[in-house]
Order: structure tokens, then C-alpha cells, then sequence
């Protein structure tokens, strides 16, 4: 039977805005998600999914309720292992992309193995490996201001896959690219599921969140279905 790869037990995430007023962003979400599964986040804007993915990803803590990575309970993780563990089993993908602007394409791929310690050479040809097959070899040297949206987009899920992650989390990914630029990178998601990766995209697009063997839908900070569109 395959292992939950994540697990929440009764997870909230409040936010409060003065006296009076309290955000339920997340409110009481219990689900697993299995290694080599693909999985979507849907609901309008507003209904608590990025919210989510941020306490999946570990970028937000929890106010109530436990979130297990591979087994491991990170409620009893300090900052340090936090951010560790975050840089060694997670790859984020965000819809702006978030490509540090001074590096080439190869050098923003680089970029976590360099805080995973990882050596010059080996981490210099896994990233070149990388970009190699999200079909960007010949844009290696190319800073991101050289590079059209949808290529921007597949240095980041380059530089995501990096640490060869247990996870791969996507926020709103295909957001600020044109529709057929989007769904080539839908295809290039769906292709590295093939190839055995864990992989949880948020979206408020029906079109996306039904590419996924299984929808999660959100609606107030709630899980109001967990459905398998097809297998």
C-alpha cells in the first residue's frame, strides 16, 4: 500500500484582523495525499487553497491540528529543521515565478541544491540535466528577462525538481501565462506524474483541476468534495 507522502488531522489556519474579526482561511481539514499521487486544489478566489498549500509546504504554521511530511510530525520541528526539511522534500512552483533576476536560467536551478550543500560540478549538471527536459538547453545562459512567460515557468519547475523532491506544490501555475502556453505546462506536470513524481496543483481553473486523477475542492476554508475525476 503506498504511504501517505502528506497528511493533515484537523488542520486550521486563522487569521485574526482586529477584535472582532477572524479569518477562517483553513477551518478543519483532514486529508492524506499518497506518494505519486496528482492531485488538485480547487475553489474560487478567496476559499483558503493557497492558504492551504502554504501550511502544506510548510511556509505557514498551523494554528490548530498536525501536519506529517513522510511520517514526520513538523509541529515538533523548530525553524531551523522547518526550513530544512521544507528545502529538501518540497519543489514550489508560484504563478509569478519568482526567478532571482541577476541569475541565468542554470544558475536560478542551482540555487536550492546550493543550500542543500550540494557540490559545484554535480549540482551544475543536475541543473543543466533539468533544463534539458523541460525542453530549455538551449536557454541555459539566458537571464529571465530574456525568456517569454511559459519559459520563466519551466525554469521554475526546473529549479522545484532540483532536490529531487518528495513533493511538488503548485500555486496557481498556468495564472499569468496565455491558454496555450498554460496547457503546455499542464502537459510537462503530467508527464513528471508519469515519471512517479508527487504532485498537488492549486487552481481556480475547472479546465486544470479535472486534468488531475483527483480533485479536492474548497469552498470557506472547507473541503466540500474530494472527488477522482478518472485514473
Amino acid at each position: 500500500m503506498k504511504k501517505p507522502v502528506i497528511e493533515l488531522e484537523n488542520v486550521k489556519r486563522y487569521y485574526t484582523l482586529g477584535e472582532e474579526n477572524v479569518v477562517k482561511a483553513v477551518d478543519g481539514i483532514s486529508l492524506k495525499i499518497n506518494r505519486g499521487e496528482f492531485v488538485t486544489i480547487f475553489g474560487p478566489s478567496g476559499c483558503g487553497k493557497s492558504t492551504l498549500m502554504h501550511v502544506i509546504g510548510l511556509l505557514d504554521k498551523p494554528t490548530e491540528g498536525k501536519v506529517l511530511l513522510d511520517g514526520v510530525d513538523t509541529s515538533k520541528l523548530d525553524e531551523n529543521e522547518l526550513t530544512e526539511l521544507r528545502n529538501k522534500a518540497i519543489g514550489f512552483v508560484f504563478q509569478f515565478f519568482y526567478l532571482t533576476p541577476n541569475l541565468t536560467a542554470v544558475e536560478n536551478v542551482e540555487l536550492p541544491m546550493i543550500f542543500a550543500n550540494i557540490d559545484e560540478r554535480i549540482r551544475y549538471e543536475r541543473a543543466k540535466k533539468l533544463l534539458k527536459m523541460v525542453g530549455l538547453e538551449k536557454r541555459m545562459h539566458h537571464l529571465p528577462f530574456q525568456l517569454s512567460g511559459g519559459q520563466r515557468q519551466r525554469v521554475a519547475i526546473a529549479r522545484a525538481l532540483s532536490n529531487n523532491p518528495k513533493l511538488i506544490l503548485a500555486d496557481e501555475p498556468t495564472g499569468n501565462l496565455d491558454s496555450k502556453t498554460g496547457k503546455s505546462v499542464v502537459k510537462l506536470f503530467k508527464d513528471l506524474w508519469h515519471k512517479g513524481n508527487t504532485l498537488v496543483i492549486v487552481t481556480h481553473d475547472p479546465n486544470i483541476a479535472k486534468e488531475a486523477p483527483r480533485t479536492i475542492h474548497m469552498l470557506d476554508g472547507k473541503v466540500t468534495l474530494d472527488e477522482k475525476n478518472h485514473d
